[in-house]
Parts: structure tokens; C-alpha cells; sequence
């Protein structure tokens, strides 16, 4: 019997052994490399010659000229909050994204040196210039140079490094030390419209986003010694999928962001929460639908009588009506009868504010020190949440909330709550929440996502 010749020539053998499997792994990078080419080659093609959010926001600037030559620079503003100051933060915003537009753009300088207030939602479209410019270079095979400037103030600065364009750019070594992150909370979860395009089933993300922020709630309550119940956590999760469901069936683009972000280094911790989505706004949504539809129907009875009254003017459109008029109980674009209950999850969460903004105000409406408020832009309306104007049932079990002293849909609202931001337009939604939170003893996590008749009344 022959010998195997690997016993006969053992040089040999081995030496073709190692070509055999150098042969497997360079075939295998091969593959590897020609997959991922493909797949970007697919990704870059939905994502198209150019970011199609840039586009969004630039098309609602009123600035039009292009004031650099390739070195882009953009200083934020001081007061920059959707929720304190949506004019000039949006404004700012949709200008950045007409200065993106051009190709030759070599370098973006952003100056945050004089930021004295901000809130994620103003940070989170900023990230998202920032995300889609970079991957728009890197489609087009240009290097792409950023620097900037810290703020001033130390907590901001830290929430730069830890959740601002520091972390979208990935600049580790300007990240915040272990021992300063250990006292923050950070979520950030984004579903791009073109990774969808791509790949049908990330669907299946929303799942798992809304399991994952409600553990961000509940971390940032365990800071103080709280925690939800499992009855509230599965609530929370239900009403935030909800706005997510609204999100991609309304807006018509897959493309929102939930963000969460709590630092306790300060002496009054407050919890932030951002959720927004690009496509059509809210109004957009209502006042497109077909004239035989339920929804329409439904809501222009209510756009007539505000007409035949005279009630609309400057400060009081028909876009922030109907804005208004989707916040309330069942009223949704998915809706057909009277029997459907679409369009609860902003209702919920709106709940869920005012809960909040009870345990934070010690439960009285008349607190001078406003510690939640919560506050919606989507196409040019502004509506903000701060406890005085309460989610009220009526007769017929339908919750409202008007915004003015009755309670009362046929009349205006209080214009320093629901008003037209001017000269600027979202084109989707933004939701923007901050709530303090305390040391002391309370119920909120018990009664948050619950029925009044399930409360505790201790």
C-alpha cells in the first residue's frame, strides 16, 4: 500500500496546504469586497446624488445665496431650542442645509462657542446635517475636513462631546472621560429612509427601539431611586410605537430619530427626549386627504366654522388648526369611522407630559418654575405643552385639548401656545420634551401610561 505523499514529502505538502488556504481567504475577501461594493453601490443609489433631508430643510430657507467658497461656517446661535426658540433654530437649521448644497464644500467649521441654551431636538437635526453630509462625501469620494469650537459653558460643552456632532463624527479621543460619562444617559436611534429602501425587513427595528428607550426612561428614573412599573413600561412602549406608526404611514418617508439624553453632574437633573421624523408635516397629512374621506370630513367642520367666524388671521391659520386638530382623540388620516382609534399615541404621550409635568411641579398648575414642557413643531406650527392647558375628556369620552380657557375646539387657542412660527417651515414633525427630575419620593412611575381608575389614590 502507497503512502500518502504528505508522509513522503512533507515540505511539499505543507507548502500547498498554505497556498490551498491562502487561495480560500483571498477568495473569500474577494467575495466580501465585491459584496460590500455592491451593497454601498445600492445604498448610495437610494440615497441618491444628494441627501434628500439636506434638500428638505434647504428648500425652506429664505436664505439663497451662497456665501462661502468651499470652507463652510456655521455659528450656532445662542438660544438654540426647538422648544424655547423654533424661529431662528429651525431658521439656522434649514440655512446650514442650503450652504450644503454645493459639491465643492472641503471643510465645515461649526462655531458653538456662543451657545448658552440648546435641547436635543435642535441638536438632533443638526446631527443629521451632519450624518448626511458626511456620507454625501463619501459617495462622492471627497475628504471632507471638520473643526469647530467648544461652548463655554461646561454642561454643554459635555453634552457636545457626548451626544452632539463629537459622537456623530465619532472623534474618540474628544469624547468624554469614563469617569464624566458614568453620570450620563445617552439613546439615540435613527431609522434612515435609504437604509429601508434597501432593506425592507429593519422594519422590524421599531420593536426593538421602543423596548430599548423605555429602558432609557427607566435608567434615567433609577438615577433617583425610582423605576416604571412593568404596566407603564408596556404602555410606553405602545404609544411611542404609536407616533412611530404615524411617522412612516403619514409623512411618506421612513426616515425618524428618538433620542434621550440625562445628565446628573448638575444639581436639578433634567431628562430630554427628541422624536422626530422628515416628510409631510401634520397638517400636510389632514388637509391632503380626499373631501369624502372620514378624517376630512370630521375635521372640516371645524375649519369652516373658524372661516365663517372670522377667526383666522396672521397669528391663527388653517395649517395650525388643523395641526391642533390631530392632537386630539381618535382623529387620524387612518381613520374611517367613528369606531376607530388611530391616533391615540400623541394623545398618550401628551398624558404622559402632563403626568410628569405634575410630579414636577408638586401637582400645582400655578408652579412659577416650569420644570416639563413639552413642545411640537411640524410644518410652521408651534404648540407648546407646559401644564396649564390640560388633555380634558368630554361628555362623549373623546379627550381634548384646545388651548384656551373652555376647552372649546369652535374657538381660538391662546396664541403664546399654538401659533405659526414665522418665516420658517419643518418639513415633518418634531417632538422635544425636558422634565426635571427630583429626589423625592413620588408616584409618577407608578401612575405614567395608567388609567384613572387603575391609580393608586395614596
Amino acid at each position: 500500500m502507497a503512502l500518502h505523499w504528505a508522509k513522503t514529502d512533507v515540505p511539499r505538502y505543507l507548502n500547498e496546504k498554505r497556498a490551498r488556504k491562502t487561495a480560500n481567504q483571498l477568495r473569500r475577501s474577494t467575495k466580501r469586497k465585491i459584496a460590500n461594493a455592491l451593497n454601498r453601490q445600492r445604498l448610495y443609489q437610494h440615497f441618491g446624488q444628494k441627501s434628500k433631508i439636506v434638500e428638505m430643510l434647504a428648500h425652506n430657507s429664505s436664505q439663497t445665496k451662497i456665501s462661502h467658497k468651499g470652507a463652510l461656517v456655521f455659528k450656532l446661535p445662542e438660544h438654540f431650542s426647538v422648544i424655547d426658540n423654533p424661529e431662528q433654530s429651525v431658521g439656522s437649521l434649514c440655512a446650514l442645509a442650503a450652504q450644503m448644497l454645493p459639491r465643492r464644500i472641503s471643510s465645515v467649521s461649526l462655531d458653538q462657542s456662543g451657545l448658552k441654551v440648546y435641547d436635543l431636538s435642535a441638536n438632533g437635526i443638526l446631527d443629521i446635517l451632519v450624518d448626511e453630509l458626511s456620507i454625501e462625501a463619501r459617495r462622492t469620494g471627497r475628504k471632507l475636513r471638520w473643526r469647530g469650537a467648544y461652548p463655554k459653558d461646561p454642561t454643554i460643552r459635555r453634552f457636545v462631546q457626548a451626544m452632539g456632532v463629537i459622537k456623530r463624527l465619532k472623534i474618540e479621543h474628544e469624547y468624554p472621560e469614563p469617569r464624566e460619562a458614568a453620570k450620563l444617559e445617552l439613546f439615540d436611534a435613527r431609522s434612515k429612509h435609504y437604509i429601508r429602501a434597501l432593506r425592507p425587513k429593519y422594519a422590524d427595528k421599531k420593536a426593538h427601539v421602543t423596548r430599548a428607550f423605555a429602558d432609557h426612561v427607566n435608567r434615567c428614573l433609577q438615577r433617583v431611586n425610582r423605576e416604571l412599573t412593568q404596566d407603564a413600561r408596556s404602555r410606553l412602549c405602545q404609544y411611542v410605537g404609536e407616533i412611530i406608526d404615524n411617522a412612516e404611514e403619514h409623512a411618506g418617508m421612513f426616515d425618524w430619530t428618538i433620542q434621550g439624553y440625562l445628565d446628573t453632574h448638575t444639581s436639578t437633573p433634567v431628562c430630554e427626549i427628541s422624536i422626530f421624523n422628515f416628510g409631510k408635516s401634520i397638517s400636510e397629512t389632514l388637509s391632503s386627504l380626499p373631501e369624502d374621506s372620514y378624517t376630512k370630513t370630521h375635521t372640516k367642520k371645524y375649519i369652516d366654522l373658524h372661516s365663517d367666524r372670522g377667526l383666522f388671521r396672521k397669528n391663527w391659520r388653517k395649517d395650525d388648526l388643523y395641526t391642533l386638530i390631530a392632537l386630539q382623540g381618535n382623529v387620524s388620516s387612518k381613520n374611517y369611522s367613528e369606531y376607530d382609534t388611530r391616533g391615540n399615541g400623541t394623545v398618550d404621550l401628551i398624558e404622559f407630559f402632563q403626568k410628569v409635568h405634575d410630579e414636577c411641579s408638586g401637582g400645582s398648575r400655578e408652579s412659577s418654575k416650569l420644570e416639563a414642557r413639552m413642545a411640537i413643531v411640524s410644518g410652521s406650527t408651534y404648540i407648546l405643552f407646559d401644564g396649564k392647558y390640560r388633555m380634558i375628556p368630554t361628555a362623549n369620552g373623546n379627550r381634548v385639548i384646545a388651548f384656551n380657557a373652555k376647552n372649546d375646539l369652535t374657538a381660538a387657542p391662546d396664541a403664546n401656545y399654538v401659533r405659526p412660527i414665522e418665516g420658517v417651515m419643518f418639513p415633518g414633525t418634531v417632538i422635544g420634551i425636558q422634565f426635571s427630575l427630583k429626589t423625592d419620593d413620588s408616584q409618577v412611575v407608578q401612575s405614567v401610561g395608567e388609567s384613572h381608575d387603575q391609580r393608586s389614590d395614596d
